[in-house]
């Protein structure tokens, strides 16, 4: 295993016996019995740690290609694995909320990064043709219950089954009484 990835699997181990307040580039590098000048040249904050991290559980979600355009079990099977994979790790589901909510330049950076992802997840589930603004309010609800999830307003079991209700009503459109 490469040291990048043994820098990262360590700030996940921070993560879980800690908190976001408590990794630190330095914390980490110790653990892996590199420098942290070492480790500040992989990665120049906490805050990039956590995006690098998001990123590679993001990523390692498979694209949703092989049903028909539009299918509605498959956006919701989508965005319910994005929000499992996720949930999987509860204190990194925080952290990146965490950096995702922060302001300033890391913040912007992790939202470009992380919202590109969720759209290439999103767009590939809703296939080609889509409108751009079902993408959009698809990636919004995701973003939304993520949050949320992470927020501890809700479980990620929970915010994955609000999910599969919102994607239902934005693609067959509000049910009638």
């Amino acid at each position: 295993m490469d040291t990048r990835t043994r820098l990262l699997d360590s700030a996940v181990d921070l993560l879980r016996e800690s908190s976001f307040e408590g990794l630190s580039v330095a914390a980490a590098a110790e653990r892996v019995g590199i420098s942290a000048a070492n480790a500040t040249e992989m990665f120049s904050s906490k805050n990039e740690l956590v995006v690098e991290i998001c990123l590679r559980r993001i990523r390692g979600v498979a694209l949703s290609t092989g049903a028909r355009h539009g299918s509605i079990a498959r956006v919701a099977a989508q965005l319910s694995q994005m929000m499992l994979v996720v949930a999987e790790e509860p204190a990194v589901a925080k952290a990146c909320a965490a950096v995702y909510l922060d302001s300033g330049t890391s913040a912007t950076q992790a939202r470009e990064l992380i919202g590109a992802e969720i759209h290439r997840l999103i767009a590939s589930a809703v296939g080609p043709g889509s409108w751009p603004e079902v993408i959009t309010t698809l990636e919004l609800v995701f973003s939304g219950a993520l949050i949320q999830a992470a927020a501890g307003s809700m479980t990620f079991g929970c915010a994955a089954d609000r999910m599969q209700t919102a994607v239902s009503l934005i693609l067959e459109g509000v049910p009638r009484h």
